[in-house]
């Protein structure tokens, strides 16, 4: 386990290992005093320098162990907020409890803790104490192996401000290590010096450093309350800075050569570069007013938390190293000197050191961060297994979905979910349009042998299995599928018809593939399209053309329209049948010329020219013959002399009632009707 206790002074790194006798063995450590103020009162001001001490710890310890990738830390106690959380849960089913089931259960009540909340949601539960467990109504001591119908267990949550772990966490990003275990301060130090067996006594645990004194209260057999005072360490240094007119590092070294029994004398360097002497009694004068102040408020705080003064304070930090700091607090508290200890690290029985040991309180809270990530306890780190490898994730805070476990386990999106098929661009009418390709599918996920989604939540010790996504397919694309066919109306029903495809400069039909990067352009149907029972008859007549409908015609408001007008969407139509005409609807059939006679008296008009229709392979045609489709009619004009049988046709009535008749042309009888006539002759005919 390595565990890192990132202070407001110093940082330090911690490699660990514990045996079956729960004794911690520390392996190595490292010590980095911060270059500058990086932080200050416990929390990270500028995590590119703090992250940078980091650095040269683990570069340190990196010297005598493996490589260094997962992480334990422990958060200060600045702006803490606590609040209290249950949570009960049938267990019948179960055969016993096990340990992923307990930590299921604590972190449930966290959740219940973090509803609880009266302040706003910006802030991160960073560890928790069980207040008690229940099995079937009853307490119990552990929950861990035993069987029942219902369990139930009370944590008290700590909460620090989002921006304080998000700094937190930062810091150990920029190094590339994984957080396994978060905790706070004050628990990480109350589990290493007031074990479970010395908690039925009441307790207060106070960890003094440079920046914040963080208190622990232990009662009847648990830990009944967190608190923090703003003041610590660094109040002192900064007392003797302003008195002595040296800047904080010096400040730092004259408070720590307090506790040199050697020497009474100090000697420093102002920030004037004026050289002085100075006897330890009068910087002790200078700090009391300091420790005067910070113990009234730690005895303030305990009373605040405990309601009394506790049986006996263990102390730990650098910061309560100040000469009389631990008198004062005796004397705040009420308490005789002897219920009153400042707790070394070397002093405590199930701490052993492999090699050099650690000597001082400063050492108590890193040796308890791994002591209580080693036994996993007050830790919102839980741990699931994805594809056989262990993952530890902060459950806590809202549901934690797979995603979230597979992105820290090192997958990709690409690894979870398929490449979409290639889409496809293309212009239509000069406007660009796209289309995108099948979307990949999601990889299969199980949670438990189950069948699950990436959105699917996770609880300690889910077991996640992975498969391989699956790629979009690529689809053939027409278009008929990205063109719309026009509706229109003939004779009050609707009709379909698709525009004019050029695709690419070529006409196509509508079940054309379309291909990336093609340029279409539409052009409005025309009657044509409409496949009706209609056509066109084109004929010719002295080689002037003729183009005529024919069976069924198309008319918007009453104008016709032929196969090359264009159809618009949404066209309102009326269809009309309509016959074949004859050729004499088509030619001229009055005479140019004349003759003129006179009848029984009547004048009569005698044309002296004949019509002759005959077709392109010159044989003659009737006048009242229907055209026909390719027609090619020539039309000529022959003068005829005119005979009297040719005025019969102006006689209306029938000749062939009469068996007698005489007829005279200019007063002479004549007896055959092909005699010829001339213009002013006069005629008479007599019927009996």
């Amino acid at each position: 386990m390595f565990a890192l206790d990132i202070g407001t002074r110093f940082i330090v790194g911690v490699i660990s290992e514990m045996n079956e006798d729960s004794e911690i063995i520390i392996k190595d450590f490292a010590v980095k005093e911060h270059e500058n103020r990086a932080m200050l009162d416990g929390q990270i001001h500028d995590v590119t320098k703090v992250s940078k001490g980091v650095e040269k710890v683990i570069s340190k310890l990196k010297e005598k162990n493996n490589d260094i990738k997962n992480v334990a830390v422990a958060l200060a106690g600045r702006f803490l907020v606590t609040t209290v959380g249950e949570y009960e849960q049938d267990i019948s089913k179960y055969k016993y409890i096990d340990i992923n089931l307990v930590k299921s259960l604590e972190l449930e009540a966290v959740k219940k803790a973090v509803e609880n909340l009266e302040i706003e949601k910006n802030f991160y539960c960073v560890g928790y104490s069980v207040l008690y467990y229940e099995l079937d109504g009853e307490w119990i001591k552990k929950l861990e192996g035993q069987k029942g119908n219902a369990a139930k267990v009370k944590v008290i949550a700590a909460f620090l401000p989002k921006n304080v772990v998000d700094a937190m966490l930062a810091v150990l990003e920029l190094n590339n290590l994984e957080p396994v275990h978060i905790t706070l301060e004050p628990i990480a130090a109350m589990n290493l010096i007031v074990p479970e067996d010395l908690r039925t006594l009441n307790i207060a645990m106070i960890d003094v450093g440079a920046g914040t004194s963080d208190i622990a209260i232990s009662k009847d057999g648990t830990i009944i309350g967190y608190g923090m005072v703003p003041m610590a360490g660094d109040e002192i240094s900064e007392a003797i800075s302003k008195e002595l007119l040296v800047d904080f590092k010096i400040a730092e070294k004259i408070k720590r050569s307090l506790n040199d029994n050697d020497n009474n004398i100090i000697k420093y360097k102002d920030i004037l570069d004026f050289e002085h002497e100075i006897d330890k009694a009068d910087i002790i004068k200078i700090i009391d007013p300091i420790i005067e102040e910070i113990t009234s408020r730690i005895a303030e705080k305990i009373l605040e938390l405990n309601g009394k003064s506790p049986i006996a304070v263990m102390v730990v930090g650098g910061g309560a190293k100040a000469p009389g700091f631990i008198d004062k607090l005796a004397i705040k508290l009420n308490l005789s000197r002897n219920r009153i200890t400042l707790k070394d690290i070397k002093n405590i029985d199930y701490v052993r050191f492999e090699e050099e040991t650690m000597e001082g309180s400063e050492f108590v809270t890193p040796v308890g961060i791994a002591y209580v990530a080693h036994k996993n306890e007050g830790n919102v780190f839980a741990k699931v297994m994805v594809n056989n490898k262990p993952i530890n994730m902060m459950l806590v805070g809202g549901n934690i979905s797979v995603i979230q476990a597979l992105l820290q386990a090192g997958f990709t999106i690409n690894d979870l979910v398929g490449k979409p098929a290639p889409a496809i661009s293309y212009e239509i009418n000069g406007e660009l349009k796209f289309i995108p390709g099948e979307k990949g599918r999601e990889a299969p996920i199980k949670i438990n042998g189950h069948a699950a989604t990436l959105n699917s939540p996770i609880k300690p010790g889910d077991i996640i299995e992975v498969g391989k996504p699956k790629n979009g397919e690529f689809k053939k694309i027409y278009l008929k599928d990205i063109i719309l066919p026009y509706k229109i109306y003939i004779d009050k029903k609707e009709f379909t018809v698709y525009p004019n495809i050029i695709k690419n400069g070529i006409e196509v039909s509508i079940d054309s593939e379309l291909n990336d990067g093609d340029k279409i352009k539409l052009k409005n149907p025309t009657v044509k399209s409409l496949n009706l029972n209609s056509s066109l008859i084109r004929f010719s007549i002295n080689n002037n053309s003729y183009e005529i409908p024919s069976g069924q015609i198309l008319l918007r408001k009453d104008q016709i329209l032929h196969e090359n007008d264009e159809i618009y969407d949404g066209d309102i139509l009326n269809s009309k049948k309509i016959n074949i005409p004859k050729i004499s609807e088509f030619i001229d059939i009055k005479a140019d010329k004349y003759i003129s006679i006179t009848l029984n008296g009547n004048r009569i008009e005698l044309p002296t020219e004949e019509i002759i229709i005959k077709d392109k392979n010159n044989n003659n045609i009737d006048i009242n013959s229907y055209v026909y489709d390719g027609m090619q009619i020539k039309v000529e004009k022959h003068e005829k002399e005119k005979k009297l049988l040719d005025i019969l046709l102006h006689i209306d009535f029938d000749i062939s009632k009469f068996t007698k008749y005489k007829i005279y042309l200019n007063g002479r009888e004549i007896f055959s009707f092909n005699e010829k006539i001339q213009n002013g002759d006069d005629i008479r005919m007599i019927f009996e």
